[in-house]
């Protein structure tokens, strides 16, 4: 595997991990596929191919569609 893919996973999990420690975060994973769309929040975006997709929340309320394999953001959120 190359470091190009290997190092986006690394720090989603650096993150996942750190948000058990503290409890402040939250790592769900979703599924979307071509025919399915991302929550309204996320904009227009459409799902990344039939690739499992990660909603990452921070502790200050943002939120972030992240594609694991590529660690491409496809929408982020900020909750008031």
């Amino acid at each position: 595997m190359t470091r190009r893919f290997l190092l986006p996973v690394f720090l989603l999990f650096l993150g996942f991990i750190a948000g058990l420690y503290t409890g402040q975060h939250k790592l769900l994973p979703v599924y979307a596929d071509a025919n399915s769309s991302i929550p309204q929040s996320f904009g227009s975006c459409r799902g990344a191919m039939g690739n499992e997709l990660l909603i990452f929340e921070d502790h200050s309320g943002t939120v972030r569609l992240v594609h694991p394999a590529s660690g491409t953001v496809f929408g982020t959120v900020v909750r008031k």
